[in-house]
């Protein structure tokens, strides 16, 4: 029986990092930061409490203050991505400002979904108000509203932005977790367009919600990895990259999801193997590249799964209330859970609290390094120090925060946060990017098969 991930508060998973291209909208990109890159893992649980607030609180008044003219949905879903855009031209990046504005965004676009939806004739045959609603509601995360006014935009007559709805009903059938729905789209964007940076965000969007789950939702991820691979490969094997006038996809991106592939259960002689991957690493094409080092961690993970692990053990210091407290964990006993992490990728805690939930008798080590989180030496640093701190107390009991080497990060190659590392008896069972729930569920299943080691 697949494991069933409870559905992510609101704003919980949101990455700011990569956009759908040509949709106006920040997907919700399961894809952690890489060290030293300019992502956004913004794991903001908060904004659920706040946003079913502005809702439940202030919904009622503010439908009773009707305009004279109620807004269309194009002005409707520029009036509520106006905080956030209105923050995010500042320099800070994401910032708490960043974020409350985008609950602010989120509750004023559900809210003008709900309403326009309820009476949507006086735009039925208007392609550009019709596409905006689909907008509105996707950003609203009123996924149904949002899948019936696109399905209604692509029955009218030469819709001039096909592309960018069926994106957006693949968004809208992930948000209802219904991905198997979301395949006819893809293939409709396969079959009718050029493959570009926008369809592979899409395949990837449905292969983060379908890899870990047995039958037929891990075959519809091989067969998204097939397509993946068919398209990608031959770029990557030439030096190249995806890009395009729907945006782009760096090398390091394309090569990290080809790795990725290659560890869902059975996909073996489905898309990219290893071998394939290895040979386009060695390529001449990505010497001295700001990609190769990414590609060569990427590689590295998966590599080393099925192998032993580079060290018998760990030797670093607990994080506790009072100090840190000098440990030694052993790699050739048991079972071991290892979660590398910064606290720059503040999703970690939400990660580790569903590791924790479904592995309950398992002892789990989120190990960092003081240079991962700094940039600087690999020497002791108040500023993070108090940050491991807070985040101990938001920990599970059964997770425990470890500081070792950096050394020991980079013998896992982990240059990607959070991950997640299994060892049983000194072997590597599992060394994935937990981007996702599915590569969550990839990590529990593993622990499972093997319940019987300690």
């Amino acid at each position: 029986m697949p494991l069933i991930f409870a559905p992510r508060q609101l704003g919980a998973g949101l990455r700011i990092g990569r956009q759908i291209p040509g949709t106006g909208l920040e997907a919700a990109f399961e894809a952690a930061p890489g060290r030293g890159a300019l992502y956004y893992d913004g794991g903001i649980r908060t904004l659920a409490a706040f946003a079913c607030f502005f809702l439940c609180i202030g919904a009622g008044r503010i439908f009773s203050q009707e305009s004279s003219k109620p807004l269309s949905p194009s002005e409707a879903y520029k009036a509520a991505l106006a905080p956030f855009d209105a923050t995010r031209s500042q320099a800070n990046d994401l910032t708490d400002a960043d974020r409350l504005a985008l609950g602010i965004g989120i509750a004023h676009a559900a809210r003008d979904c709900i309403a326009l939806s309820a009476d949507s004739s006086a735009f039925a045959s208007d392609p550009k108000e019709l596409f905006a609603l689909g907008q509105l509601c996707i950003f609203g995360r009123q996924f149904e509203p949002a899948r019936e006014a696109l399905v209604r935009y692509l029955a009218l007559p030469k819709p001039p932005q096909k592309e960018q709805a069926l994106l957006l009903i693949v968004r809208a059938y992930l948000g209802l977790k219904q991905p198997f729905y979301a395949k006819p789209q893809l293939d409709s964007l396969l079959s009718g367009f050029p493959y570009d940076a926008s369809i592979h965000t899409a395949i990837d969007q449905i292969i983060d919600n379908t890899e870990g789950v047995a039958g037929y939702l891990n075959d519809l991820a091989l067969q998204l990895c097939a397509a993946q691979s068919a398209a990608t490969l031959p770029l990557l094997a030439k030096g190249k990259a995806l890009d395009g006038e729907n945006g782009s996809a760096s090398a390091a991106t394309l090569f990290a999801d080809a790795v990725r592939c290659t560890a869902l259960p059975h996909a073996s002689g489905k898309g990219s193997s290893l071998e394939d991957l290895a040979t386009i690493v060695q390529e001449q094409d990505w010497v001295g590249t700001a990609d190769l080092a990414a590609m060569q961690s990427a590689l590295g993970r998966q590599q080393m799964v099925g192998k032993s692990a580079p060290l018998t053990s760990l030797h670093g210091y607990l994080v506790a209330t009072n100090g840190l407290v000098r440990r030694t964990i052993l790699l050739r006993q048991g079972k071991v859970v290892l979660v590398p992490f910064t606290l720059w990728s503040p999703s970690t805690p939400e990660v580790a609290g569903d590791l924790a939930r479904f592995m309950p008798q398992q002892a789990i080590y989120a190990i960092t390094s003081w240079h991962a989180n700094t940039g600087g030496p690999d020497a002791q640093s108040r500023e993070v120090l108090e940050g491991l701190r807070s985040w101990q107390r938001s920990l599970p009991k059964k997770v425990s925060i470890l500081i070792v080497p950096d050394s020991v990060l980079s013998e896992f190659h982990s240059d990607v946060f959070p991950a997640g590392v299994l060892i049983r008896d000194g072997t590597v069972l599992l060394n994935v990017v937990l981007s996702s729930e599915g590569a969550e569920r990839l990590l529990v299943n593993a622990s499972a098969e093997n319940a019987g080691a300690k």
